[in-house]
């Protein structure tokens, strides 16, 4: 679905390079997390996945084809859920459609298809300031859907959430996933959050980036809390935090 060949990447202010042949794959429909330390390339990994920076060396293809040649592959799910104040819900989750210039017959169809399946129909009239932050990033995740992408990023996505709000939209998260089969990869900070969702998890260790550590999650789907009190959930999310630790130390 996703491979990375030998890439290279360096911010023209940095004397460094951020990424240094760095290279791994992703398959179809999986679920993968990426962590590592505040500043280890993260994020610089999404922009270039979808296109805000350009590959000095190497190459980015996505289902065999360089992303330099084809278009709407990736749909980006950033941490804030950018939506407009002066757009209803309904309005901000149709901008992808706009984009695309989808006849708004068919926008207006397939945007109360997916506000009803996130639970948002009922307000599909109303403002972003008439919204829980839970229910603003359903939104959020309602508009990435409807960009029509296999691909999905998703770069902390409920961060700013409280705890209970967060958990609940880590389990919608996953029936979603499921129920659409996209790929996603998902940056987050928090370990535990990552264990829970992912297939497997990808973790930076080294600057510049040069690999990832792979870490299979040994849980099947669908999932519950209770999985994460398993004593092998309970020595990885230990290791994890560990390697954090160590690079955060660096």
């Amino acid at each position: 679905m996703l491979k990375f060949d030998n890439v290279y990447f360096k911010y023209d202010e940095d004397n460094e390079p951020m990424i240094d042949g760095l290279s791994f794959e992703v398959d179809d429909g999986d679920f993968i997390s990426v962590i590592g330390a505040s500043g280890c390339g993260k994020s610089t990994v999404f922009r270039l996945i979808n296109g805000l920076e350009k590959a000095q060396r190497g190459s980015i293809s996505v289902d065999g084809k360089n992303i330099a040649d084809i278009k709407n592959y990736s749909a980006y799910m950033p941490q804030k859920d950018l939506l407009f104040p002066w757009r209803t819900i309904e309005k901000n989750i149709c901008m992808p459609m706009e984009i695309q210039k989808i006849n708004k017959t068919e926008m207006h169809e397939k945007a109360c298809e997916v506000l009803k399946e996130v639970g948002l129909y009922e307000y599909r009239d109303k403002y972003p300031k008439d919204l829980s932050g839970g229910m603003k990033q359903r939104a959020s995740f309602a508009r990435t859907l409807l960009s029509g992408a296999d691909l999905m990023l998703l770069d902390e996505p409920f961060s700013a959430l409280d705890s209970i709000t967060r958990m609940g939209l880590q389990e919608w998260l996953l029936d979603e996933w499921q129920k659409h089969k996209k790929t996603v990869l998902f940056v987050t900070h928090d370990v535990e959050e990552a264990i829970f969702l992912s297939k497997k998890i990808f973790i930076i260790t080294d600057r510049p980036v040069s690999h990832f550590e792979e870490c299979k999650v040994p849980l099947s789907y669908p999932r519950n809390r209770d999985d994460m009190k398993r004593s092998d959930i309970g020595d990885m999310k230990a290791m994890l935090i560990k390697k954090l630790r160590q690079e955060a130390a660096v």
